[in-house]
């Protein structure tokens, strides 16, 4: 999990890859116009991802709302299989 961290993020922040993105606008942003997808990018890690932000954020989400009582999935019940597997 370490190395999801470490090697597989950073680079993948780093070298985004077009051919195959997540997201296509921004994949189409950086082929036409990467200056302005650069630009782009930075106004997000400004607004989304600086410790100020990420702690106004985590202040609005406690004033704005609350948990929803959702049970626990983990209760003494026993699951129950799926069923067979179908295959062709």
């Amino acid at each position: 999990m370490i190395n999801i961290f470490e090697v597989f993020l950073p680079q993948l922040l780093r070298y985004p890859n077009p051919a195959d993105p997540l997201n296509g606008d921004a994949a189409v942003l950086l082929i036409r116009e990467p200056k302005t997808y650069e630009a782009k990018v930075r106004d997000y890690v400004s607004r989304y991802a600086t410790k100020e932000a990420v702690e106004e954020m985590d202040n609005d989400e406690d004033s704005e709302y609350e948990m929803s009582e959702v049970e626990d999935m983990s209760d003494d019940e026993e699951d129950e299989p799926a069923g067979q597997m179908e295959l062709s």
